[in-house]
């Protein structure tokens, strides 16, 4: 199948599961009050955090591989140790933070949907390696219109948050497992390999993955950062307002990496050409279009958020549409630096990205200390801003100048 096939299916799929999450938070609000999408949306940025120790980022890793160094068993055997790594690590944040019930309850089970959708990205890369990510895509639509309607008929019954989001775990990241497991098995002609992997090879592979890690968890820790801080300065209802006007941007990002994603094996293909000339030239291809994309995206918020914020949320939320058009700016900056850690993945420079990463989430956690706390949800918005750009700075950076690292492909970055 032809690359704009897989990427059309691709986006397709990922905008779908998109706006289907998106369309949870909006109803949450309608349905109850800012208050409930305050709590959900604290749930969902500590989960973003747990659930990367769930694949360990180790998926584009796995994509740029190709089996080429560790085997299909290799990867399914870490992603069991990765996954139960990240659920116990769930189990300490509930022990251990001073959240209520209904918070604990809400963050086990959005962390079950999250590990779900890890396990079933395993097979997702595989079928990527073989020329099937039309398929993945077909499988992210069917999961995304599941987990909605599983959610909101849960939440229409029992008024429940936790059971609704539980109920999105059962039905829409199993379904999704289900479906690409059996996906597998029908292309390929066989089960997922299984046999008794070394436990030397599972550790080699997490400490592959770290530096991915790190680069991974980066920007989802610039995002989790000015909620948390949000609630806990100025309580549930202003951060689910920031919430509910940040859900929305992820659509950024998301067409984005849809569309990116079916090139990664082309630019690891590039770089094990050594080409690093043609390399930073379609990276700066992938900038100018991002760029291009948030520019008309800031203009069409510009010009229509303000009414589709009041039309949905009435006059509660109208004084602060305006972090909406400024956050957009944000989330392009975040963007490119998502597709230049991938990039830097096939560059073997892992260490680098995590470095650059780390640099970033340091420079966050000032920006945010000095202005949540004065200014509340605007030194939030703009703090974000500011943290996204540096971010996607130093990556590009690093995109650009930094040589491919040809000695380091089996070692982890």
């Amino acid at each position: 199948m032809s690359v704009k096939k897989h990427i059309t299916y691709n986006t397709a799929g990922s905008v779908v599961s998109l706006f289907c999450q998106w369309l949870i938070m909006m109803i949450i609000p309608k349905m109850s009050d800012f208050s409930d999408a305050g709590v959900f949306a604290v749930a969902i940025s500590i989960c973003s955090i747990l659930t990367i120790f769930a694949t360990f980022s180790l998926n584009y890793y796995q994509i740029s591989d190709q089996h080429v160094r560790f085997t299909e068993n290799d990867y399914r055997a870490t992603r069991i140790a990765t996954v139960s790594l990240s659920f116990i690590l769930c189990l300490l944040v509930v022990l251990l933070f001073d959240y209520s019930l209904k918070q604990n309850l809400v963050i086990i089970s959005y962390t079950v949907y999250r590990c779900l959708l890890s396990y079933a990205y395993l097979y997702a890369a595989t079928l990527q390696i073989h020329d099937r990510l039309y398929y993945v895509g077909k499988c992210m639509i069917l999961e995304g219109f599941i987990s909605f309607f599983s959610f909101l008929l849960a939440y229409l019954i029992t008024s429940s948050l936790a059971i609704s989001v539980a109920a999105m775990a059962v039905f829409g990241g199993g379904i999704f497992l289900v479906a690409l497991a059996k996906g597998y098995r029908s292309m390929e002609g066989r089960k997922y390999p299984w046999y008794k992997t070394n436990r030397s090879v599972i550790i080699s592979m997490m400490m592959i993955g770290v530096p991915f890690l790190i680069s991974a968890v980066a920007p989802i820790v610039i995002t989790a950062i000015p909620k948390i801080m949000l609630q806990a300065v100025d309580g549930d209802e202003i951060v689910g307002i920031f919430g509910t006007l940040s859900a929305p941007t992820i659509i950024v990002p998301t067409l984005i990496t849809a569309i990116f994603t079916p090139f990664i094996v082309y630019f690891s293909n590039v770089s094990r050409k050594g080409d690093i000339s043609l390399l930073r030239k379609q990276y700066m291809k992938t900038v100018g279009l991002t760029l291009l994309f948030g520019a008309l995206c800031f203009v069409l918020s510009w010009g229509a958020a303000g009414y589709v914020f009041e039309m949905v949320y009435g006059d509660d939320i109208v004084p602060y549409v305006g972090y909406f058009d400024i956050l957009i700016i944000g989330i392009t900056f975040y963007s490119i630096g998502t597709c230049g850690v991938t990039v830097l993945i096939t560059k073997n420079q892992g260490r680098a990205a995590a470095v650059m990463s780390f640099a970033s989430v340091i420079s966050s956690f000032i920006l945010f200390f000095i202005l949540i706390p004065k200014f509340g949800i605007e030194g939030a918005t703009y703090g974000l801003v500011a943290a996204y750009g540096i971010f996607g700075l130093l990556i590009s950076l690093c995109v650009m100048f930094l040589p491919l690292n040809s000695n380091e492909r089996y070692k982890g970055g």
